[in-house]
């Protein structure tokens, strides 16, 4: 009997192993909140992703889909951001989740961790397809999601991207499989629909990468029929994309998104091909420029796995020759994402190149599942040793090369990895195949254990952090007097610590929402130029010392300032950034309502002239009434002879129409971008509505590629069914040399090839 046959292995179907490895991958992702609560809640996630899941939650809960929310903003056009992901049902169902979740810490911890689990078993079932072991399979399904970049930049702050990644995987999986037989069109097409929906445009370049290798690997193997059928599916999945992104493009007139889209190179974030040398060691820290002009890390964002490079030597690589599926598209997909990852910080609107080494390292995570598959070499012991000694030394010294004052940690590491390492190979020569399996997995999450205590984020060089708010309660209670739309003008880089936000004293980003209150602060990936540059205000809400006479400026075309129009009841001043304002009474109208933890709050004395979100009306014009929604409004006016104008406090994001009596009326881009309409004598009445650009042709694309899956799928299944009979119709003596099935479990080759080759 072969070291992995046994009645253990073999007797678990392939599905429970999968479910058991997404089951035990949370309690192993779940340590880097347990030894610091913050760590998946940093960055864009609590500026900006986890406050609007929570704000996404209460929405559906109330039966509202968020598409366009005027009270957010240049931050409220949720669908035209696209990395919103409002269209995925996973993450739908998670913010619906995060809503029940007073610990905002907790609630990311919680979809990230849920995400590192299903990469997990997506990693296993990619490994598996291309012929790995159970046991091989497993140690890289916990490895990949614990790697530097995917850990401490994707789970910590960026959730579309480390979404991106997860469904990327699952469809190289799905359209492999479909590839060679062994599935119909519709599962690589559900999920290449749930990677595209997450928003992210480096999921539809993961789409289109596969794709491509995939289909590289047919027409090296002359199967046109599938590579048509492929590409069939894969068109059907593309037009997904515009679902997604058309309301991003029709957005982008009014937006500074489009000032990103260049082929250049500043050096930002790109990774060198010299830092795959120390990939495995758990302390690198590369010298690679970041914020502020850093151009060394505090985070490992290279690190791939602990055991790869000290593997290397043991690996039957001649193995490779007769693999027991094609390797093709694997180093298709492997070649692209290598050249990507170190090639130029811009390609487009795809920015910084260490956000595809995640996929690159699935590529190389995959090869070395299969050859590991094929078992260890034990011949040369000792020459091997030393070699993996040699290769462990060099990644240690260049970690003490980069970053020498943490000499200690990277001692600690090494040793570590040395240890792991050689009692892995220990278990394998006496207990077999599947105790190699286990003490991998033991140096797994010992070496991630380690790591996530000793480089914490936001890394080791780092000082005591300024954390943001997370506690809903606590926002809620800090904010309670706030009247109406409320106005904070403040600048992050004045923040002096953690107690100045806590209870919502001062937020930035979507934090705000937490409060109950609308807010013009948000955190907005497209913006709308005209109107941030009108309150000098950046994408999350951080402001510079012009903001103040910015807000009391008169409105082009009226007699009301600023402040007024976008019918701000509350102003919120940061001492630190306007000392000799908050220390003067304020101006007429307004009231000092609250002083303390920095912070100044004025509020309107009179409460405001107009209803719904209409802010100002020209002379002899009476606004009756305005039944206001999120995307609509209704006005009954009273306009005098010549016709009257009204002043909307809604930004004119593209997408939006108006009518008089069911007559269409020009809708124009005002002062700061407010939407503005000259409206004709005489008593009407005002409807103005948002459309989602590319909405209506993205439902019916999505429709007809539905139904093309399905008719696709339809006769995919009459030819398996025909395939079938004609198989049981003839003799079908067993074949030894046949490909074995992705549930198979493929075992090691042990036997001995020579004198020489004694295998542990």
């Amino acid at each position: 009997m072969r070291p992995d046959e046994n009645a253990t292995g073999r007797s678990v179907p392939e599905w429970l192993w999968v479910i058991a490895i997404g089951l035990i991958g949370a309690l192993v992702f779940l340590i880097p909140y347990l030894q610091n609560p913050y760590f998946y809640y940093i960055g864009d996630n609590p500026e900006s992703f986890v406050p609007n899941w929570y704000h996404y939650g209460e929405q559906l809960l109330k039966g509202i889909w968020p598409t366009v929310d005027s009270a957010g903003w240049y931050g409220g056009n949720y669908i035209g951001e696209a990395a919103a992901s409002t269209w995925n049902p996973v993450f739908v169902v998670c913010y619906i989740i995060v809503a029940q979740f007073n610990s905002l810490t907790a609630a990311a911890a919680f979809v990230m961790i849920a995400h590192l689990s299903l990469l997990s078993m997506g990693t296993y079932l990619l490994a598996r397809e291309y012929g790995a072991a159970r046991v091989s399979s497993t140690v890289f399904a916990f490895a990949v999601p614990l790697s530097g970049f995917t850990l401490y930049y994707e789970a910590s702050g960026w959730p579309a991207g480390l979404a991106a990644f997860v469904w990327v995987t699952w469809f190289w999986w799905a359209a492999h499989r479909f590839a060679r037989g062994a599935s119909s069109p519709l599962l690589p097409f559900l999920i290449g629909a749930m990677a595209m929906t997450i928003g992210n445009p480096y999921a539809a370049l993961g789409l289109i990468i596969v794709m491509f290798g995939i289909g590289v690997e047919l027409l090296v193997r002359k199967n046109v029929r599938t590579f048509v059928n492929l590409a069939i599916m894969g068109a059907c999945v593309g037009s997904v994309a515009v679902l997604v992104f058309f309301p991003l493009l029709g957005a982008m007139p009014v937006t500074s998104r489009q000032e990103l889209a260049m082929i250049a190179n500043d050096t930002f974030l790109v990774p060198g091909v010299g830092d795959l040398v120390s990939s495995s060691a758990p302390s690198y820290l590369p010298a690679i420029t970041n914020w502020g002009g850093q151009v060394r890390e505090n985070l490992p964002s290279t690190y791939f796995v602990w055991f790869a490079i000290p593997l290397l030597p043991w690996l039957r690589w001649r193995t490779l020759l007769k693999p027991a599926r094609s390797l093709v598209s694997l180093g298709v997909v492997g070649a692209i994402y290598a050249m990507l990852s170190f090639g130029p910080s811009n390609l487009w609107l795809f920015r910084w190149p260490i956000r595809l080494i995640e996929y690159l390292y699935l590529a190389m995570a995959v090869l070395l599942a299969v050859v590991l598959s094929k078992g260890l070499a034990k011949d040369h012991f000792r020459n091997r040793a030393l070699a993996t000694v040699g290769l462990v030394g060099v990644g240690a010294y260049l970690s003490f090369a980069v970053r020498p004052e943490f000499w200690r940690m990277h001692a600690l590491a090494t040793v570590l990895v040395l240890l792991f390492f050689f009692a892995a190979l220990w278990a394998y020569k006496k207990r077999g195949w599947y105790a190699l399996g286990a003490m991998l997995l033991v140096g797994t999450v010992g070496i991630a254990t380690y790591q996530t205590n000793r480089i914490p984020y936001p890394g080791v060089a780092v000082g005591p952090s300024i954390v943001p708010a997370s506690d809903v309660n606590r926002v809620k209670a800090g904010t309670d007097d706030y009247k109406g739309t409320y106005l904070q003008l403040a600048s992050q880089g004045l923040v002096k610590g953690t107690s100045e936000q806590d209870d919502g004293e001062v937020m930035f980003g979507n934090l705000s929402v937490l409060t109950g209150h609308e807010s013009i602060t948000r955190y907005s990936g497209i913006g709308f130029t005209e109107f941030t540059s009108a309150l000098c205000m950046d994408y999350k809400g951080s402001v510079c010392p012009d903001a103040y006479r910015n807000a009391f400026r008169t409105v082009q075309g009226t007699d009301i300032p600023l402040i007024d129009a976008l019918r701000v009841q509350t102003l919120v001043l940061q001492d630190a950034l306007f000392p000799d304002v908050v220390n003067n009474p304020p101006p007429k109208g307004w009231s000092v309502a609250e002083r303390e933890s920095g912070r100044t709050v004025w509020t309107r004395d009179a409460p405001l002239a107009y209803p719904g979100r209409v802010s100002w009306a020209s002379r002899g014009t009476t606004v009756v009434s305005s039944i206001s929604e999120p995307a609509t409004e209704q006005v009954k006016f009273n306009a005098p002879a010549g016709g009257g104008t009204l002043l909307f406090a809604r930004l004119d994001w593209p997408g939006y129409s108006a009518t008089v009596d069911g007559k269409t009326v020009e809708v124009r881009n005002g002062d700061a971008g407010l939407i503005t309409i000259d409206v004709p004598a005489g008593e009407h009445t005002l409807v103005l509505d948002y459309e989602t650009p590319g909405l209506r042709l993205g439902v019916t694309l999505l429709a007809g590629a539905t139904l093309v899956v399905l008719i696709q799928t339809f006769w995919w299944w009459r030819t398996v069914r025909r395939t079938r009979r004609r198989n049981d119709a003839e003799p079908n003596p067993r074949s030894d040399g046949g490909v074995a099935d992705a549930t198979t479990e493929i075992s090691p080759v042990l036997t001995p090839a020579g004198p020489h080759d004694e295998r542990i």
